[in-house]
């Protein structure tokens, strides 16, 4: 018995020097996933491309002689539902402690360049978006017009903030080895726990991009999921420096905006 029980221990503390809690970020992960699948299925078997840019732009004009659906269209968009029941879930079991809440959504601070972190995040934003064979920005600068505004504020809420809190703030944080207080996480025990957390932000998208590119252009989809996997990779590295989704935040927020921007330049 001893023979059996003794590796189960070594598997136990190496998983524990590398991987936090697996359990609960692959339950939110497949309480994601399944939803995007099912509403999204209808264009991946019937290979109608799916145009999410004219989709979001189409919504938040239809909603412009409506305050209400402006506002429920931002409230309930993207993960915003999910954020708010993984609020009222660490409410429940931390209502006792609820200053944890912010630390359980990675709202901590530890800044990896001290007051030039936001600077830097901004500038490695914009690269990101350069690098990853867009057009110059200088082809892009759009019209301010109240569309473009609303479609900014949309990019930011529910999008970025919703998905960085769900995806770096919670799996990746609880998927992170346990924080010792005298001693910091080293970045090389963060990279299993960072690769998990960028394969399931990378497979939530998937039926997205089938849904947009279809099944008979697999090579597109796997290209824009390997942008989205890198993307996920960075976005990890930076919230495991700076135990903060902030940072995160505004790069994802800049670059889905011009991401959808570019697209719409491209079609006009």
């Amino acid at each position: 018995m001893s023979r059996i029980i003794k590796p189960m221990v070594l598997l136990h503390n190496l998983m524990g020097n590398y991987i936090g809690n697996i359990i609960w970020p692959t339950i939110l992960f497949i309480a994601i996933f399944i939803p995007v699948f099912i509403t999204y299925e209808p264009y991946i078997m019937t290979n109608a491309h799916y145009d999410i840019s004219s989709s979001i732009i189409q919504t938040l004009n239809s909603t412009l002689g409506s305050p209400v659906s402006l506002a429920s269209t931002y409230l309930l968009g993207d993960l915003a539902p999910y954020l708010y029941l993984l609020i009222v879930a660490l409410l429940i079991a931390y209502r006792k402690e609820v200053h944890r809440i912010v630390n359980e959504l990675g709202l901590s601070w530890r800044p990896l360049f001290g007051k030039l972190t936001i600077p830097i995040v901004l500038v490695l934003a914009v690269l990101w978006f350069l690098v990853s064979g867009l057009i110059p920005l200088t082809a892009i600068l759009p019209q301010v017009s109240l569309t473009n505004v609303l479609l900014l504020i949309y990019t930011l809420y529910p999008i970025a903030i919703s998905e960085e809190l769900v995806f770096r703030g919670f799996i990746l944080n609880k998927l992170l080895p346990r924080r010792n207080s005298t001693k910091p996480i080293s970045i090389m025990h963060s990279i299993p726990a960072i690769l998990i957390s960028a394969i399931y932000f990378t497979a939530a998208h998937l039926p997205i991009y089938l849904a947009m590119y279809g099944v008979n252009d697999l090579l597109t989809v796997a290209y824009i999921l390997s942008y989205i996997f890198i993307y996920g990779l960075i976005s990890g590295f930076i919230f495991a420096l700076t135990s903060n989704v902030i940072p995160d935040i505004i790069m994802h927020w800049i670059n889905d905006y011009l991401s959808i921007m570019v697209i719409i330049y491209s079609i006009h």
